[in-house]
């Protein structure tokens, strides 16, 4: 429980990788004298252990932890990346202990050294799914806990690695998870998780209605709602089947693909310009892709949910709105207003961390569909007023924003985020299709200009910025690609 100028632990010199602004831990970086193995260590502090202590902690783990606690290991000579999941939220009664029971150690093969950069800290580029904070004790996200509780208990299995092969595998004491077999199972997982959370979201509406819709509809006949156990059975049983695009993992194509992964940094020192292209090919595949598939879903007329699932799935699409780096922070937030009650709780469709500073933004989602001005003139012929769905919307953010101004602190508290900030929130609102005739336009674009607090932005805008993105990154200065300018 020494501060970060104590006794080297593995008789190296050490890195300082990054302290904990709640509780004062803080890990360190070494390379052992030979220079064959890196440690990733984790040095509790003083309040850390009040702090467990306090919460109910195992206390002979506590003790155990005066000593340096081993959280990652790299060899050198076999590039394979080794960390020991654990919990490591000092407030909660599971700190220090093992995240999976017997499964003590995760592996990774073909991975870089451990490195800190003096912006970001200590981050470590695994597979989608797994935990890149040193301080969330590795390990894989929640939701999908039980792609690793399924190897516990197995007699003679102490850890699992995840590589590259073709098929599951044995070796010694761990357990080979080919990527490939991972990433299907955890879409499946999650796919499932989805399924039945949408039944039992279905089985309460159908109870609600049927319980008030009876007093208020004359006549209303209830639907049905209690199916038998064998329906959300089955239900998650499709869920689990369901394929999504197949894969092939023995053509040219997929082989061609692991290889350059495999040798990424290898061609980025012999070979950058070739390197730098390829991924620039990808990204424009992408960007075009994205487009194509974005036209094709705002003549769809989805529902809110539908769009606000979309753009948590197509992030990068949030990015082009801010012109700065944005990270996703977290999807139907909620920013305060929760009375002595808990009543009043307020949502927020997102937040996302714009800029390096992790100062947060919300972004509202509406539909295609949304009105954005009233169907009548308020003062004719040609002055619309906005539709209340607009007006609602934006006073709706400025709420949010007042509340999570407010509200902070305690946010940072309860998540164990110190870094998040509310300096100056800014609020989007993503809503509707421009309108048709210029009288409509011209109404439109005075509100909007009135709007100090709030920009607010159509879909077909939006997408318009996907396109003047892709049209800027392949085309020169006089050339045109029709093939994009078709779909706006």
């Amino acid at each position: 429980m020494a501060g970060p100028e104590s006794e080297d632990t593995y008789t190296s010199m050490r890195i300082d990788a990054g302290t904990h602004a709640e509780d004062g831990s803080f890990l360190v970086l070494e390379t052992i004298p030979d220079g064959k193995t890196q440690y990733l260590s984790y040095h509790l502090s003083l309040k850390a252990y009040e702090r467990a202590k306090a919460a109910g902690a195992d206390m002979e783990l506590l003790d155990e932890a005066s000593q340096p606690h081993l959280l990652a290991e790299y060899s050198f000579e076999t590039k394979v990346l080794t960390t020991f999941p654990i919990w490591l939220r000092s407030s909660q009664t599971n700190f220090l202990k093992r995240k999976y029971g017997t499964i003590a150690r995760i592996s990774f093969e073909d991975e870089h050294k451990m490195e800190v950069d003096k912006h970001i800290g200590l981050f470590f580029g695994l597979p989608t799914g797994f935990h890149r904070k040193p301080f969330e004790g590795f390990g894989v996200d929640p939701r999908i806990k039980y792609l690793i509780d399924a190897f516990r208990d197995l007699p003679g299995i102490l850890g699992i690695t995840m590589c590259e092969d073709d098929q599951i595998s044995i070796d010694g004491d761990h357990v080979r998870l080919p990527l490939h077999i991972f990433d299907d199972a955890r879409l499946n997982i999650n796919r499932a998780h989805d399924a039945a959370r949408d039944f039992a979201n279905g089985e309460k509406m159908a109870y609600l209605k049927n319980l008030f819709l009876p007093y208020v509809v004359q006549g209303y006949e209830p639907n049905g709602f209690e199916r038998p156990g064998i329906d959300l059975q089955d239900t998650v049983r499709s869920a689990l089947a369901k394929k999504g695009i197949p894969r092939s993992r023995n053509t040219n194509n997929s082989a061609a693909v692991r290889s350059v992964m495999r040798q990424v940094v290898e061609i980025a020192h012999d070979d950058p310009v070739q390197l730098f292209e390829l991924s620039e090919k990808i990204q424009l595949v992408s960007l075009f892709a994205l487009i194509e598939d974005m036209t094709k879903e705002m003549a769809k007329g989805h529902r809110e949910a539908f769009w606000q699932t979309y753009f948590e799935k197509n992030s990068f699409i949030l990015k082009v709105l801010f012109g700065l780096p944005v990270v996703h922070y977290t999807s139907q937030a909620t920013v305060g207003g929760m009375g002595l009650k808990r009543k009043g709780e307020k949502q927020a469709d997102y937040l996302v961390e714009a800029g390096m500073l992790g100062n947060l933004a919300i972004v509202e989602i509406k539909t295609t569909e949304t009105p954005l001005l009233t169907k009548d003139p308020y003062r004719p012929p040609n002055l619309y007023g906005p539709h209340p769905e607009l007006t609602g919307g934006a006073n709706q953010l400025v709420d949010q924003k007042l509340r999570l101004i407010k509200s902070i602190a305690a946010k940072k508290e309860e998540e164990e985020e110190p870094n998040i900030q509310a300096w100056s929130v800014p609020c989007i609102l993503i809503i509707g299709r421009l309108p048709e005739n210029k009288d409509e336009k011209r109404s439109f674009e005075i509100y909007r200009g009135s709007q100090k607090d709030v920009l607010i932005i159509t879909f077909d805008e939006l997408l318009a910025k996907l396109v003047a993105l892709h049209e800027f990154l392949v085309t020169k200065p006089d050339e045109v690609d029709e093939d994009i300018a078709k779909l706006v």
